[in-house]
């Protein structure tokens, strides 16, 4: 599965900086444990477990550090509980152990790393041990255990939902930084980035890449006549019109006003005039309100006819008003 590099990026930093608190903590277990006398050859192995395991989820983590959960995600919850829910055993018959604050600490780790999900998953197998040993032994020594279980999921329940809203805003703010609001394409600075990174992919495997404008024809007379609301659902339902027709690795970005730009990676220019001689003809065949809307194009192909970028648009942009010229309604690309 693809995901956003940003969003991998994100991860990995999240995933270094959990286990490095997990190492953190298991320094202090070790410390705390030592201090109160446990120095047995089974403690001591115990202890150098608990390190390597909290240092080995810091090593694998940061390298599989993909949203979901996976392999390595369910390897460590299964071990979390498992270490956990013996500590919890071996303490039972105590009223309260500093072992039963970690479950907090936990909780908190795959809520954040990992979502509301897993986290009630962890919340619930550490619940079926909590309530076995409040059923198997004398209520009152066990109240803590009752008031830990409550906070785990008061915990999984509030800090969940403000991660959620955290998460829809950031992925909102995420969107609008490279989408077009009205028309729900690419905008033109997202656009740009793209382009100089598929020019430079195309120079150096040697393949050709086209690149097209569309511009609405006549779109300022229907915007005076039927004003600018009814301009908008225009500029929406074309934008729409051009997304079905594009083909896999293609790019759409609104351009200007009523412009949209397109990009065709390895598309010479006569693959391009195909593609976009269709799209022309189904946005001449749609229904718009008020009146028929038809769109010219200009068509430039790199390296054929231009060296970098800013001669791309030139070059479209010069067929774009050659398409005008023409009596609109119509592509122009060099034809020789």
């Amino acid at each position: 599965m693809h995901y956003d590099q940003d969003v991998l990026n994100r991860n990995k930093q999240l995933d270094k900086i959990i286990g490095s608190f997990r190492i953190t903590i298991a320094l202090f277990i070790i410390f705390v444990e030592l201090y109160l006398g446990h120095r047995t050859p089974l403690a001591m192995g115990g202890y150098l477990a608990l390190f390597i395991y909290s240092t080995l989820w810091l090593l694998l983590q940061t390298r599989h550090c993909e949203p979901q959960i996976g392999f390595c995600g369910y390897f460590h919850l299964l071990i979390d509980f498992l270490l956990m829910g013996s500590f919890t055993l071996l303490n039972s018959t105590n009223t309260y152990s500093y072992h039963d604050g970690l479950y907090i600490i936990l909780v908190l780790i795959y809520l954040v790393r990992f979502g509301k999900r897993v986290a009630i998953t962890f919340s619930l197998l550490i619940s079926a041990v909590i309530v076995y040993i409040c059923l198997c032994r004398h209520f009152e020594h066990n109240l803590t255990h009752y008031v830990l279980l409550g906070t785990l999921f008061a915990i999984v329940f509030f800090v969940g939902n403000i991660l959620d809203l955290e998460k829809n805003l950031r992925e909102r703010l995420k969107f609008l930084s490279s989408h077009d609001e009205l028309t729900g394409v690419y905008n033109f600075r997202y656009f740009k980035e793209q382009l100089d990174q598929e020019l430079a992919r195309s120079e150096r495997h040697q393949h050709p890449l086209s690149l097209a404008i569309f511009d609405i024809d006549d779109f300022k007379k229907y915007n005076d006549s039927f004003g600018h609301d009814a301009g908008n659902i225009v500029l929406a339902e074309v934008a729409s019109l051009l997304k079905e027709q594009l083909r896999q690795g293609d790019l759409l970005a609104r351009f200007g006003g009523e412009e949209f730009v397109l990009l065709m990676p390895e598309t010479n220019k006569k693959g391009a005039f195909v593609a976009v001689e269709r799209i022309r003809q189904s946005i001449a065949g749609h229904n718009f309100p008020h009146r028929q809307i038809t769109v010219s194009v200009g068509i430039a192909t790199f390296p054929e006819e231009t060296q970098n970028s800013q001669e791309l648009f030139q070059r479209a942009d010069q067929y774009l008003y050659q398409a005008k010229a023409c009596g609109k309604n119509c592509c122009q690309y060099n034809r020789e």
